[in-house]
C-alpha cells in the first residue's frame, strides 16, 4: 500500500462538464486522462454525497445519494468505470463524526424519536447553560439547545453538523452498512474524516486550561472502531485503502491506528506539521512558519513511525489548508522552485505522498481585500471570534493566510474565461486572477515546468524501490536532509527552504555520487541555492 502516489479533487471547484457553472462528477470524467498522465494511483474525492453544503460537503444529509450539483449516481458508476480503465482507484470521503442536521435520523431525533434522539449525543442543561464549555472548532461553544426537547446536543464543529453517537451499536451497523454500500458499487478506498474524535467521553465536564479537545480526541474505543470498520468492510478487500485524517494528536497514539499489524488503518493524516505558524497552537493567528521546528517535527515523526511499521500520509496541501507554496515558500522571485521542492522533499520520505489540485502547476493563495469577501464557514465563525479583541485589519491579515477558502478557488486549466474550469459565464466560484500565468495548459508541454517537474518525482517515487521498501535515515550535522536505503541502494535528498544559499556539511563529491532530481540546472555539491531540491544516489 506504501506504493501509492494519491490526487485529492475537491469536487466543487475541479471542473465544470456540465456548464453549471460548479464543478460536478461529469467535469472529474472529463479530467481522467490528464491524471492519468500525470502519474498517480488513486484519486481521493472530498464528499460529493448529498449535503446542504454549509460546510462544503462534511456536512452529509443522506450517506447514499449525490449532490444533485454533482450529478447523480449513474455519473458516479461511470467515473468509477472510467477510472478503472485507466488503472485508477476512487476513494470515499466518509464523514462519520457527525452528519448534516438535515439528515433524517437527526431530523426524527428534534421530533423528540428516542431511538434517534441516541444516534446523536444529547444533553440535559446545567444550570440552565451548556453541558460544558467545549469550543467548536467554527467559532463558539460547541452545543446547541433544542428548546422542545429541553436539551442540547453536542457539533464539535458547525451547529449543522451534529455529532453522532458511536457508542450506539445501532449508529455502528449503519455506518458499516454505508462503507459496505459503496464498496460494492466499486469504491476501492476511504478517507475518514476526523476519525480520531469518533470515541466521546463517559463523563463530560469543563476543560479548564483549553478548548475541551483534550476529552474528546483519541478516545478509549476508537481503535475498537477502527478495528470493526477493518474487520467487516476494510480488510475483506485487498485493493482497499484507507486514510484517516487524525487532528490534535501525538505521534505514540496516532502511529497505532496506522501500524502495519494492528488491521485497522493503513495511512494516517496528522497534522502537528502544518501547524508551525500557530502562535501558542492557536491557528488564528499571523506568524511566519518555524522552520527549525517543521524540520524537527518530520525527524521525529518519521522516525517514530518507521520505528512502529507504521504508514504516514505525506502531505503539504488540502482542501483545509493554505496553499504550502505561499506558506513556506518565496512566490515573488522563487515560485517554480519553490514549488519543487516542498513537494520533492517531502514525498520522497517514508509513507504515502498526497497531492491536492492546483498544486502540480504551483497554484497559490488568494488575494482578498475585505472581511465580507471570505466565504468559508470557519473562516467566518472564527472572523467573529477575532473581532471582540482585534481591530479589521489584524483580522483580515489572518485570514489571509489561514483561511480554507485560499484552497477553494477553481482549477487553473488555462488561460481562458472561468481559468478553463466553466464555460458559464458569471459563476459564483474564487477564481485566483493569477490564472492567466498559472494553468495546466501552459505548463503541459514545458519540460522546465511545475507540471513536468512532478511528473518526475511521481514517477521517482514510483518506480524505485528504495522509496516504497526502504527506510529512512538522517543526519547529525545536516537539517533538510535525510537518505533513503534499501539493500545496496542509498539515495540522499536534499533541499533548502530559504531565500540565501545554504553550505551543504556532507561529503557529497561527483565521483561516488550521480543528481537524480534537481529544481535546478546545476548542482555544485558543496551547496544548495534558495529553494533548490536535490537528489543524488550513490555509483
Amino acid at each position: 500500500m506504501r506504493n501509492e502516489v494519491i490526487y485529492q479533487i475537491f469536487p466543487l471547484t475541479f471542473s465544470d462538464g456540465q456548464k453549471k457553472g460548479k464543478g460536478n462528477i461529469k467535469g472529474i470524467i472529463n479530467k481522467l486522462d490528464y491524471l492519468k498522465n500525470l502519474g498517480i494511483t488513486r484519486i481521493w474525492i472530498s464528499p460529493f454525497t448529498k449535503s446542504p453544503f454549509k460546510d462544503s460537503g462534511y456536512d452529509v444529509s443522506d450517506y447514499c445519494k449525490i449532490n444533485e450539483n454533482f450529478g447523480s449516481i449513474e455519473d458516479v458508476e461511470l467515473l468509477i468505470l472510467e477510472a478503472k480503465k485507466r488503472n485508477l482507484t476512487i476513494i470515499l470521503d466518509i464523514v462519520f463524526n457527525h452528519t448534516s442536521n438535515k439528515h433524517e435520523w437527526f431530523q426524527k431525533a428534534l421530533a423528540g424519536d428516542q431511538k434517534y434522539m441516541n444516534y446523536y449525543i444529547f444533553k440535559d442543561p446545567i444550570d440552565g447553560k451548556e453541558p460544558t464549555n467545549w469550543k467548536s472548532k467554527m467559532g463558539g461553544l460547541s452545543w446547541e439547545y433544542v428548546p422542545s426537547l429541553n436539551k442540547y446536543y453536542l457539533h464539535l464543529f458547525t451547529k449543522e453538523q451534529p455529532d453522532l453517537n458511536w457508542e450506539n451499536p445501532e449508529v455502528r451497523e449503519e455506518l458499516i452498512s454505508i462503507l459496505n454500500f459503496w464498496k460494492n458499487k466499486g469504491i476501492s478506498g476511504f478517507r475518514l474524516d476526523v476519525c480520531n474524535l469518533y470515541s466521546k467521553p463517559s463523563l463530560f465536564e469543563n476543560d479548564q486550561i483549553g478548548d475541551g479537545r483534550r476529552f474528546y480526541t483519541d478516545g478509549s474505543k476508537v481503535e475498537e472502531y477502527f478495528n470493526l470498520m477493518n474487520n467487516r468492510v476494510f480488510g475483506k478487500d485487498k485493493q482497499i485503502f484507507t486514510v484517516g485524517e487524525v487532528s490534535s494528536t501525538t505521534k505514540e497514539k496516532s502511529a497505532k491506528y496506522a501500524k502495519l499489524e494492528n488491521n485497522e488503518l493503513d495511512s494516517v493524516f496528522t497534522f502537528l506539521h502544518l501547524k508551525v505558524d500557530y502562535e501558542n497552537n492557536d491557528k488564528w493567528t499571523n506568524v511566519k512558519p518555524d522552520l527549525s521546528l517543521f524540520w524537527k517535527l518530520q525527524k521525529e515523526w518519521q522516525e517514530y513511525y518507521q520505528s512502529q511499521n507504521s504508514t504516514l500520509a505525506l502531505f503539504m496541501n488540502n482542501h483545509d489548508q493554505p496553499r504550502a507554496v505561499s506558506r513556506f515558500g518565496n512566490t515573488d522571485k522563487y515560485w517554480y522552485e519553490s514549488a519543487t521542492s516542498i513537494f520533492a522533499f517531502t514525498s520522497l520520505m517514508r509513507g504515502v505522498p498526497f497531492i491536492y489540485q492546483g498544486e502540480e502547476i504551483g497554484m497559490t493563495n488568494l488575494k482578498f481585500n475585505k472581511i465580507s469577501e471570505f466565504k468559508d464557514v470557519e473562516s467566518i465563525g472564527n472572523a467573529n471570534d477575532l473581532l471582540k479583541t482585534k481591530s479589521k485589519k489584524e483580522v483580515l491579515d489572518i485570514l489571509r493566510i489561514k483561511s480554507r477558502d485560499n484552497a477553494r478557488s477553481v482549477m487553473q486549466w488555462s488561460d481562458e474565461l472561468n481559468a478553463g474550469f466553466s464555460e458559464k459565464q458569471n459563476i459564483s466560484l474564487f477564481v485566483n486572477q493569477n490564472y492567466k500565468k498559472i494553468n495546466v495548459q501552459q505548463q503541459l508541454n514545458d519540460k522546465k515546468s511545475i507540471l513536468s517537474f512532478y511528473k518526475k518525482i511521481i514517477s521517482l517515487r514510483l518506480n524505485n524501490e528504495v522509496f516504497n521498501e526502504g527506510k529512512i535515515n538522517f543526519f547529525e550535522n545536516q537539517d533538510y536532509a535525510y537518505s533513503r536505503t534499501f539493500k545496496d541502494k542509498e539515495i540522499i535528498i536534499l533541499t533548502n527552504w530559504t531565500t540565501e544559499n545554504k553550505l551543504i556539511k556532507l561529503k557529497l563529491d561527483c565521483n561516488n555520487w550521480k543528481i537524480i532530481l534537481n529544481n535546478y540546472n546545476e548542482f555544485d555539491f558543496n551547496s544548495l541555492k534558495p529553494y533548490q531540491v536535490v537528489a543524488v544516489e550513490r555509483k
